[in-house]
C-alpha cells in the first residue's frame, strides 16, 4: 500500500514539475517515460535537463531521460514493476547504455517527509541559533567544513535559505541547513564536526530544522543515500519517514 498522507501528495505533484508528468502517475502501476525538460517549478538541483533520473513513491515508476535514450528507458521500463527498476541487475542495464554517453547511474538516494502534524520538543543541552538567509552568507559562509549543510554560494536561484547551528560558547558544533530546491519543498542537510558526534547533536538540529521550515510555510525533506545508516537514523529519530527514492544519471569522472 502507498503512503498516503498531505505531504506526500504535495511531494507527487513537486516531482510531477520534475519528471513533467502527472501528480497521480507515481500512485498508479504502470512505469512511466517523459522526456527530460526545465518545467516551471521544478526543483532547481542542476540547471540542465536531466540526462536520466527515476523516482518511485510506492507504486509505477517515472523517469525522464534526454530523447537520445528514452526509447531505450521506455523498453526497459515496460519489462520490469517498479521496484524492480532499483534493483542491481536492471541499474546495470541502464548503465551499460549510459556509458555509452559517458554517464552512469548514481547512488540511490532516499528522500523522507516528516511526520505531521510535527512535534519539536527540545532535548539538547547545548545553545541553538537560527539564521536567516541574510545572515547566512554574511556570517556562515566564513566557517568552512559544512558543505552537507550550507551550498556556499549565493548567486543562484536555489540558496541556502535558513540554518540552524548547535554553539559550545562561541564554537559551531554542528550546523544543518536549508536549501530552496523549489518555492514550497527546502531541502535539509546536516553536519556536525567529529568530536561533537554522538550527542545526539546531529538530531536536534534536524529536528528544530524541520520546525522552522514548517513555520516558514515550507515542506521540509532530508535526503540520504542507501549505504549512510547514521544520517538514516538521524532521519527516524527526528520524525521522518521514506517517502521516495530517486536515481540520476551522471558524468563520468
Amino acid at each position: 500500500m502507498i503512503y498516503h498522507s498531505e505531504l506526500a501528495e504535495a511531494a507527487a505533484y513537486q516531482l510531477s514539475r520534475d519528471y513533467s508528468c502527472r501528480p497521480e502517475d507515481f500512485f498508479g502501476r504502470e512505469n512511466r517515460a517523459f522526456e527530460s525538460g526545465l518545467n516551471d517549478g521544478r526543483r532547481c538541483i542542476t540547471e540542465n535537463p536531466d540526462f536520466f533520473r527515476m523516482a518511485i513513491m510506492g507504486g509505477a515508476a517515472v523517469a525522464a531521460a534526454d530523447r537520445r535514450i528514452l526509447p531505450f528507458v521506455s523498453s526497459v521500463m515496460e519489462k520490469y514493476e517498479g521496484s524492480q527498476l532499483f534493483t542491481g541487475k536492471v541499474r546495470y542495464l541502464l548503465d551499460r547504455e549510459l556509458q555509452t554517453f559517458n554517464k552512469t547511474v548514481g547512488e540511490v538516494t532516499i528522500y523522507y517527509l516528516p511526520h505531521t502534524p510535527y512535534k519539536y520538543v527540545r532535548k539538547g543541552g547545548f545553545n541553538l541559533r537560527v539564521y536567516e538567509q541574510e545572515e547566512i552568507a554574511e556570517i556562515l559562509y566564513d566557517y568552512k567544513g559544512f558543505s552537507n549543510a550550507l551550498l556556499y554560494d549565493n548567486s543562484k536561484k536555489r540558496r541556502d535559505v535558513l540554518a540552524v547551528c548547535a554553539l559550545n560558547g562561541n564554537e559551531i558544533m554542528g550546523m544543518a541547513g536549508a536549501s530552496n530546491d523549489s518555492d514550497r519543498f527546502w531541502q535539509i542537510g546536516i553536519d556536525v564536526l567529529p568530536q561533537y558526534r554522538r550527542m545526539g547533536v546531529a538530531s536536534e538540529l534536524v529536528s528544530a530544522l524541520t520546525y522552522e521550515v514548517l513555520m516558514h510555510g515550507a515542506v521540509p525533506y532530508y535526503g540520504t543515500w542507501s549505504g549512510n545508516i547514521a544520517s538514516q537514523n538521524v532521519a527516524a529519530s527526528c520524525g521522518y519517514k521514506p517517502a521516495w527514492a530517486e536515481m540520476f544519471g551522471v558524468d563520468i569522472e
